[in-house]
């Protein structure tokens, strides 16, 4: 570990001796393996300039000990096998990060209003692929109506969920100049196609989001709402009834200079 460097061992070393002795003090039961062991193969785990470890290889009599190509051998098969583990080590810790981004940009707890009453839950879904850039929000508006937006922002990992917190950072910030839905997602695609051209060609297919933006007005119960590329919002009526809404659903955010359309119903009390 200190060196970098593979170590070849045996009955006769001092270190190879002297490690034989620890072991069996440690678990004499193992005595009659260790009796035979004729040779150790000790390589370091090497990756990028880092050690993470050492793999061993112990072969026992009658086979015989290892010799200087069995060390060749193994240094080059740790070495592609300590590059695999440290890949694993970086997806793991930008998974982490992606992960704790999105869910430090999530609300923590829905403002309260007398519009509606909300419940809201995130479940991500058990893809290998990682996290990508799911965001939903509860926005109050003047005269009592509220807004529901709900979006997903195409790709996996950090820079989706750093897109997806600029996009809920500017649905909060366009929703505060109390837009219609199909205007508010005309400036958000917008920004979105702004980001992508910031980005570069290669970031264009990354920056591609989905968004459904609503506005509930008590008053009147007359839902407002406009889709660009999101999958139309399910309605349980009263009476438990569920079906999903007929929404104009416009292309995705960023892909088309396409107009967006509102859709307005009319909610009875309960639904």
């Amino acid at each position: 570990v200190r060196e970098g460097r593979v170590v070849l061992s045996g009955p006769g070393d001092p270190d190879f001796d002297r490690w034989m002795r620890t072991r069996e003090a440690e678990a004499p039961h193992n005595r009659p393996f260790r009796e035979a062991v004729c040779s150790t193969l000790a390589v370091p785990l090497r990756a990028r300039g880092t050690t993470l470890g050492v793999a061993l290889a112990v072969r026992t009599a009658p086979r015989e000990p290892y010799a200087v190509e069995d060390a060749v051998l193994a240094e080059e098969l740790v070495s592609r096998a300590a590059v695999c583990i440290d890949n694993a080590r970086r997806f793991a810790r930008e998974r982490s990060t992606a992960l704790a981004l999105q869910h430090s940009l999530l609300p923590k707890g829905l403002p309260g209003q007398s519009a509606v009453e909300v419940a809201h839950r995130y479940l991500p879904s058990g893809s290998a692929a990682g996290i990508g850039g799911d965001w939903f929000d509860v926005i109050p508006l003047s005269g009592s109506r509220v807004a529901l937006v709900v979006g997903d922002v195409v790709g996996h990992g950090i820079p989706s969920s750093a897109t997806m917190g600029r996009l809920c950072t500017a649905v909060r910030t366009l929703a505060d100049v109390d837009l219609p839905p199909d205007e508010l997602l005309t400036h958000l695609d917008d920004l979105v196609a702004h980001l992508a051209a910031d980005g570069g060609a290669d970031e264009v297919a990354e920056l591609g989001a989905t968004c459904l933006y609503a506005v509930y007005d008590p008053v009147t119960s007359c839902l407002a709402l406009a889709s660009a590329g999101h999958p139309a919002p399910a309605l349980v009526l009263p009476d438990g009834t569920p079906r999903l809404l007929s929404v104009s659903a416009g292309p995705p955010l960023g892909v088309s200079a396409v107009p967006f359309e509102a859709t307005e119903v009319i909610l009875s009390e309960g639904s």
